[in-house]
C-alpha cells in the first residue's frame, strides 16, 4: 500500500473512531425534572342563625296570641371554604296553624328575594350560589299565629324546627358559569345526589 493510501486510511480510521466516541457520548446525555404541586382540600361548611328571633322575637313567641306575628329570621353563613347551594327545612307544629311572611310583605307564605319554597321536598332552596364567607339574607323574616288559635290550645309549647343543609356547588355542571344559572328543581336533583 502507498503511504497516501496508508495516510488516507489512517485518518478515515481515526475519524471514524472520533466520530464513534462522540456518539456514544451524547447517548449518555440524560435529564429528568419533577414538581411538587401542592393542593388543598376545600370543605363546605354552614352556620344558621335568627338575629331578630334571637333579639326580641323568641321573648314574643312566648305568649302569642292569634293573628300575631313575630321576627323570625333564618340565615345561612358559608363558614367553609368552597361555594355551596343551601336549602332550608322550616318544619311548623302540628295542629297549629302558621304562616311566614317576608321582609316587606304581609301576604302569607312569601319568602325573602332569592329563596323559593319547593314543594316537591318541603325546602326552601337559596337560588344563588352561595359563596366562602357570604351569608344569604332571611329566607323570611316573620312567622304568625292562625286567628283560628283556639283558648284550648292555650299553654302549649310547640316548637318550630329550622334545619340548614348545604353541598358543594363547584361540580354541579361543567362549566362553573353553568352552575350559577341552575334552576331549582336542577339545585335539587344536586343535593339528592351528592347527600346519597
Amino acid at each position: 500500500m502507498n503511504a497516501k493510501k496508508k495516510i488516507l486510511s489512517v485518518g478515515l480510521a481515526a475519524s471514524l473512531a472520533a466520530v464513534a466516541v462522540v456518539g456514544s457520548s451524547l447517548a449518555y446525555f440524560t435529564d429528568t425534572d419533577a414538581k411538587d404541586n401542592v393542593f388543598t382540600i376545600g370543605n363546605v361548611g354552614i352556620v344558621l342563625t335568627e338575629p331578630k328571633w334571637d333579639e326580641g322575637g323568641a321573648e314574643e313567641a312566648l305568649d302569642m296570641y292569634p293573628g300575631e306575628a313575630v321576627a323570625k329570621d333564618p340565615t345561612v353563613t358559608n363558614d367553609g371554604k368552597n361555594p355551596a347551594f343551601v336549602r332550608v327545612k322550616v318544619e311548623f307544629p302540628a295542629g297549629i296553624n302558621m304562616t311566614y311572611e317576608a321582609e316587606n310583605s304581609y301576604e302569607a307564605n312569601t319568602c325573602n328575594e332569592g329563596w323559593v319554597y319547593n314543594e316537591d321536598d318541603g325546602y326552601f332552596y337559596y337560588t344563588k350560589v352561595l359563596e366562602a364567607g357570604a351569608s344569604t339574607p332571611a329566607v323570611f323574616s316573620r312567622v304568625r299565629l292562625g286567628t283560628d288559635a283556639t283558648n284550648n290550645t292555650e299553654g302549649a309549647e310547640s316548637t318550630i324546627k329550622v334545619t340548614a343543609e348545604a353541598v358543594q356547588a363547584q361540580g354541579a355542571k361543567p362549566s362553573f358559569a353553568a352552575v350559577q344559572n341552575m334552576t331549582v328543581e336542577e339545585i335539587a336533583a344536586w343535593f339528592g345526589t351528592c347527600m346519597a
